[in-house]
This record gives C-alpha cells, structure tokens and sequence, in this order.
C-alpha cells in the first residue's frame, strides 16, 4: 500500500481511541499513531519516510545508512548502558539488512520498536505516545496483510502471510479505503473538537 494510505488508516485507527481523551492527550495518540503507521516501511528505500531520509535510494545504501546509525546507538548504549539505545541500535540494523516486508512487517519488529517508544514514553511520561504508535504501526501490518506481498509475521522464519481477499496497492480499492478512512477521520475529528 501507499504510504498515503497507511498513514490515514493509522489516523482513522488512533483518532477512534482517541475519542475519549482530551484534546492534548487526543493529539499525542493520534501524532504517535501516524508515526507508528509509517514505521514499518522504513525497510523500503523508497518509503515515504526514506524519500526525506535517504540521499540513494536503494537497498544497499539502506543497509548501509542504518547498520551505521544502528551502531551508532549500539555504541551509546555501551557508554550509557540506556537500554532503549541498544534496543533501537539492534532494530535499526535488522531494518537495515532485511527485506521489505520483513523484520519491520513481524512480531520481533513491532515488539523492538514499541518497546523503545514504550521506554521513552514511560521516561518522558507520554504514555499516550506508546498507544498510538502501537495503534499505528498494527494498521500498517493489517493493511498490508491484505496485499499481494503479505507480511512475514514471524520473521526471520516462514513464508509471509496474506489475506484470500487482496487489495492491489495503489489500486482503486486502496485509492477508497484511503477516502473512507479520511472521511471517517474528518468525522471523528469534528467530534473531538465539538466536545
């Protein structure tokens, strides 16, 4: 799917647990979701979030630019002993050398990544921040089980997983989901704001 569309669904998933926060809190999940949405496609050089980051996109440049990040926080994690450094550290190197669809579209991926949000959330308390993005990047996974590629779910081990029902990637039907889920946001928005 697009990354358009992935961000959307992560507005539609955040913005409807956000109905019963208050505005600021509200704002957070909601921020947080939309992050959390696009996380998982950092593994492709061509990801919305990569076209801002990457001056080459391709894989090996993407191996290249996050193996060395990761490391970089490897190496503060070892001078700091902050675990959320050495947690990120080993989660940017596995994002660096994995497919697309791979260790970021998995349970190891999502488990690493939330957890140094759930840490920093917790030391910054901005707990709201942990439930959006984790609000975020599941829509990611569920939105792209249900295309052609599927997820690999239990990366680094079996096949990838796809729905029966496919929805084509940049196709008419993702093109509808992605007006649903804005529709249903404006919608949920306007109610947030009206309380």
């Amino acid at each position: 799917m697009k990354g358009k569309t992935h961000m959307m669904l992560g507005v539609a998933s955040g913005i409807t647990v956000a109905l019963n926060f208050s505005a600021d809190n509200a704002g957070i999940l909601v921020g947080s979701a939309i992050i959390g949405s696009i996380i998982p496609d950092i593994d492709h050089p061509r990801s919305t979030f990569n076209q801002k980051v990457l001056l080459i996109k391709n894989k090996i440049y993407k191996a290249i630019i996050y193996s060395i990040i990761g490391i970089i926080f490897l190496h503060f994690f070892i001078e700091t002993n902050e675990k959320s450094l050495g947690i990120l550290g080993t989660a940017l190197i596995l994002t660096g050398v994995s497919n697309h669809r791979g260790f970021t579209h998995s349970l190891l991926g999502i488990f690493l990544y939330s957890t140094v949000i759930k840490m920093l959330a917790t030391k910054y308390n901005i707990n709201d921040a942990y439930l959006g993005f984790v609000i975020g990047y599941m829509s990611h996974l569920i939105a792209d089980y249900f295309t052609r590629g599927g997820i690999r779910i239990f990366y680094p081990f079996g096949k990838a997983i796809s729905s029966p029902l496919k929805i084509k990637a940049g196709g008419k039907f993702e093109e509808l989901l992605f007006i649903s889920a804005a529709l249903y946001s404006l919608y949920r928005f306007y109610q947030i704001i009206k309380i």
